[in-house]
């Protein structure tokens, strides 16, 4: 049997109730915003490890994005790997990283979470194949039972949306209030966990990549925390003043959105001034002034810088604008797109604008833990030509 169709037609939660229900075995695949596999034994999911698929391992990605393991601990694991061909798991097991049940709790919050993932989806394109055979070669440690998935799944998509209006940005720094006696007693351990790496200041981005324990879990017992009044938000960390602008640099990581403002109130100041001197300034100056100084301006290579600044203006506020979506995004998600064309699917942007950026020469790409992204511009397009008196 195969089952397949759009998500707009039958949602992705009555398709799981449907295989759980009649106790199916097989592999459901769904495609949106990116491409998910999940594994089904007698109704009950297993796994969404893609076997076939061995450079993208949710486990692994899992674990390095919530500090499990190190960059070069998982390196020294994948050096292992294709050495033996052993699967992750057995080498996590065998070189003591976790225990067997650390490792089956670990398995099981990762499948929480992708199922957490996709079934917030807005749009997407599923397809069941049945049968025991596609489940040859698959790893798991459990097997859990869809109702309990989905229930957790729809409490977690339903409050992070209210957990995010509370803490909008990673970037916010939090600070622990002192415990008063007994109160360690009552915290929950998740929230003690981050309770105790509030030892210093930390930024939720930095929280989130060391709690060991899933994006929400992390973000859920900070606003416990908050709200039993153990922790307080002190704001965002100073921008550092050293830091060059993006067109500049031309390739380097993206900047906070309130960094561009200076840079756009400049160039609008730069453009009037520029119209100003053009269409004004004649019309008051006395007779022979005005041809001269429309000479000067319609020289080829004031032309041309001023073309450069009216296109380095309009890459600045076509960056803000793509900005401003990926923060909307994130806000809702918890994680940024995987390209710029979600934001469209998701109504987000209008396509002439992620067309009009493409047409610059701007290129997005995302970290791969989610929590960062480049938004880059071909330097050489935005420079103004330089003038022989420069070049000699």
């Amino acid at each position: 049997m195969a089952l397949e169709g759009n998500v707009k037609d039958f949602g992705l939660s009555e398709i799981f109730q449907l295989i759980g229900l009649q106790k199916k075995s097989g592999m459901l695949s769904v495609s949106g915003e990116d491409n998910i596999v999940i594994f089904f034994q007698d109704g009950e999911v297993i796994s969404t490890r893609d076997r076939r698929n061995k450079t993208k391992d949710p486990l692994k990605d899992y674990l390095l994005r919530y500090g499990f393991i190190g960059r070069d601990e998982m390196n020294r694991i994948q050096h292992i790997q294709a050495e033996t061909n052993l699967d992750i798991t057995d080498i996590l097991l065998s070189e003591k990283y976790f225990s067997e049940d650390e490792l089956k709790t670990i398995f099981a919050d990762q499948i929480q979470e992708t199922m957490s993932q996709v079934l917030s989806w807005p749009k997407s394109y599923y397809k069941f194949i049945t049968g025991k055979n596609v489940l040859q070669g698959i790893k798991t440690f459990v097997s859990i039972k869809v109702e309990g998935l989905l229930m957790e799944s729809m409490r977690r998509i339903d409050e992070f949306a209210e957990i995010k209006r509370i803490f909008p940005s990673e970037e916010l720094v939090i600070k622990r209030a002192p415990l008063e006696e007994g109160q360690r007693e009552k915290l929950e351990e998740n929230e003690e966990i981050i309770y105790d790496l509030l030892e210093t200041e930390r930024s939720i981005a930095n929280l989130v990549s060391n709690a060991k324990m899933a994006r929400f879990c992390t973000y859920e017992a900070l606003k416990n925390l908050l709200e039993k009044g153990l922790i307080k938000i002190i704001g965002e960390p100073i921008e550092d003043e050293e830091d060059e602008d993006w067109i500049e640099e031309g390739d380097t990581t993206r900047t906070r959105r309130g960094s561009l403002a200076p840079t756009v109130a400049a160039l609008t100041i730069l453009i009037v001034s520029f119209f100003i001197g053009q269409y004004a300034v004649p019309y008051v100056l006395p007779p022979g002034w005005k041809s001269s100084t429309q000479y000067i301006h319609e020289g080829a290579e004031t032309k041309a810088g001023s073309l450069g600044e009216l296109r380095r203006f309009k890459v600045n506020e076509l960056k803000s604008t793509i900005e401003n979506a990926l923060e909307e995004y994130r806000a809702i998600k918890g994680t940024y797109p995987f390209t710029l064309e979600v934001l469209v699917v998701r109504q987000v942007l209008p396509e002439r604008v992620i067309n009009e950026a493409q047409s610059y020469g701007m290129s997005y790409k995302i970290s791969e833990s989610g929590a960062s992204y480049r938004l880059t511009c071909r330097q050489t397009f935005l420079r103004t030509p330089r003038s022989k008196a420069e070049d000699g």
